[in-house]
């Protein structure tokens, strides 16, 4: 639930809305929620920036600039958080109608309709978490007992940039380091190195399976809106946090 309430902040009072993490403060030290301010002219001048927009910068300043609880970085945030607080501000900027300009499949035809971003919704997560933030899970072909946890924004970056790294060679270490973040205890044993070394040698269905559980319960923002075509078509519209959907911000 919203609240209105004031913060100072440089020695001014900001309004501000309390916004809940769809991530249930996973990679946030257990914070559910963070203190977003509503923007102003002055973010004019960020938003404006092609410097920012040209490096990708744009919207992690701009959560830093907006977010109110500084023990909380956009470095820190998944996904899904970062996209929350951006429909956040744009809402109560300009309001939760989102024009887009989507085919009709039936007809072929281009049609603009408006969308509402404020039904958007939360997938939840279906798994309890202990207070290192890590789940239990059984590892069917090798009979172990696992603790596995989610992988955060920098683990993230880092794979990326195994990723860039190895683009040229025929193998890459992707899918076993990615393992290496996931699983941060098997029968007890929390050495990286032993778990490191028994990831090598773990059958391929429970790596399989270390991935789905993942997958499947990583909280996540559903940006799929509902609408109906002019032939009368269902379909199902995925909103893109990209040029055009900051277009209002720049106030063209």
């Amino acid at each position: 639930m919203l609240q209105d309430n004031l913060k100072p902040d440089n020695e001014t009072l900001l309004p501000y809305d309390v916004v809940t993490l769809p991530s249930q403060g996973i990679f946030t030290n257990g914070k559910k929620t963070v203190k977003v301010t509503y923007l102003n002219a002055s973010d004019e001048n960020l938003l404006s920036s092609q410097a920012l927009l040209s490096t990708g910068k744009l919207v992690d300043s701009l959560i830093d600039r907006k977010v109110l609880d500084k023990d909380i970085t956009a470095v820190q945030l998944p996904a899904c958080d970062k996209e929350a607080i951006l429909i956040f501000l744009r809402n109560t900027a300009f309001g939760s109608e989102y024009e887009v300009e989507l085919v009709d499949p039936k007809t072929k035809q281009s049609f603009k309709t408006k969308l509402d971003l404020s039904i958007l919704k939360t997938k939840d997560m279906n798994l309890e978490l202990d207070k290192n933030m890590e789940f239990d899970f059984y590892l069917e072909k090798s009979k172990k007992k696992a603790k596995l946890s989610f992988i955060s924004p920098q683990d993230e970056q880092k794979l990326t940039e195994i990723d860039a790294q190895y683009k040229n060679d025929p193998q890459t270490p992707y899918m076993t380091k990615q393992l290496e973040m996931m699983v941060r205890e098997i029968d007890g044993v929390r050495d990286r190195m032993t778990i490191a070394q028994f990831i090598q040698t773990m059958p391929i269905r429970d790596a399989q399976e270390i991935r789905k559980v993942i997958r499947d319960n990583t909280p996540s923002l559903d940006l799929n809106i509902p609408t109906t075509t002019p032939s009368g078509e269902e379909m199902n519209v995925k909103i893109s946090l990209g040029v055009e959907f900051f277009r209002p911000f720049y106030g063209i």
